[in-house]
């Protein structure tokens, strides 16, 4: 497709509707679309799974361009991100749709509405980047909802962000192909990928998607050298069982090193699974020790108040070095990423971190 043809697309297309990228034509008017592995086959008229790529015209159209429904100045420990640019603030946004059909979402009032069920800002790339210059954001998080369903935007948004000197988060479910993730990766620097269970039976009944491409996912944006870090959200009966938290543990030593950071946070009752109890701190505070036995160095408790779970030590000296409060640093005693005794902290922080 030649430049004119996009900007021919753009004129005719309403606010929202861009042309999408990782699709083809198939047999009776479908469309594949591969940007996820779902690889949605579809009709004429229709939207695949993640509500907002849609088949118009036997094109496939991405219909979120620009238009986020959730804008927000955040702290970046909320993403959770612990070890990049700890204690700043990050410019967050998000559309409509998701990928994936958790039944435990969140965030359920954007991520299970279609881009015409919510309130939409019309926000293009260089407008948000200048947002979060003006809000003193040194970063800008792609998240709320699935960004890997609106590519085409976190594309533009981050060139634009890296072309003034902001850098850039996806918050992501990790559900996105190994032939797209380059291109959406490109100009990110940092990714906290929910690592929603260590189990396909998981994944396949609450999630309504497999484990293997989130898996490989994690280690491909990994090797690109952006900054990762995982979640794990804990659900008593559906993935509390400390078995497979060792083995989620054991998996993020062996291919991502022991100090990858790895959080655990607690459920609440949401969505789809309002009979379900919320999860203890006991849970949360066991699973870290599981992670912390195999060998794991930065393992955080989130979603509940635990001074020492917030903190992150020095793997050498076993020092404080970012002391937190929920999602608030108290004190550092970093400089230029290093801890008093010398030992390099793994991660991306300030120049000079210390009081």
């Amino acid at each position: 497709m030649t430049d004119d043809q996009v900007v021919h697309h753009d004129v005719e297309q309403s606010a929202g509707m861009r042309e999408a990228r990782w699709w083809r034509s198939e047999e009776d008017d479908r469309i594949l679309c591969y940007l996820c592995p779902r690889y949605c086959r579809i009709g004429q008229g229709q939207a695949g799974f993640c509500f907002i790529r849609k088949n118009v015209g036997g094109a496939l159209q991405s219909l979120a361009y620009a238009q986020p429904c959730a804008i927000q100045v955040d702290p970046i420990e909320k993403k959770p991100l612990f070890h990049f640019l700890p204690g700043s603030r990050i410019f967050s946004m998000g559309t409509a749709g998701c990928n994936m059909g958790c039944k435990f979402c969140q965030n359920w009032e954007i991520s299970k509405s279609r881009e015409d069920q919510v309130r939409s800002a019309h926000l293009m790339p260089v407008e948000a980047v200048e947002a979060a210059c003006s809000h003193d954001c040194p970063s800008m998080a792609f998240t709320y909802n699935e960004p890997t369903i609106w590519a085409e935007y976190v594309i533009d948004l981050s060139r634009a962000a890296h072309a003034r000197g902001v850098r850039t988060v996806m918050v992501t479910n990790g559900y996105i192909t190994l032939e797209a993730l380059p291109e959406v990766y490109e100009h990110i620097d940092a990714a906290n990928v929910d690592l929603k269970s260590f189990t396909e039976g998981f994944y396949s009944k609450v999630t309504l998607t497999h484990l293997k491409p989130v898996l490989e996912a994690i280690t491909a944006i990994a090797a690109r050298g952006v900054w990762v870090e995982l979640t794990n959200l804990i659900i008593p009966t559906l993935n509390d069982d400390m078995g497979e938290i060792r083995e989620l543990a054991q998996w993020v030593l062996d291919n991502l090193g022991p100090e990858q950071p790895l959080h655990f946070t607690a459920f609440h009752p949401d969505f789809k699974l309002m009979d379900q109890p919320p999860t203890p701190h006991s849970t949360v505070h066991a699973a870290r020790q599981v992670a912390l036995d195999v060998g794991l160095k930065h393992v955080y408790e989130g979603n509940v108040h635990c001074e020492e779970g917030s903190t992150t030590f020095c793997p050498a000296c076993a020092e404080p070095v970012i002391e937190r409060s929920w999602q608030r640093v108290l004190r550092s005693r970093l400089v230029e990423g290093k801890c008093r005794c010398g030992r390099r902290i793994a991660g991306l922080f300030a120049a000079t971190q210390q009081s």
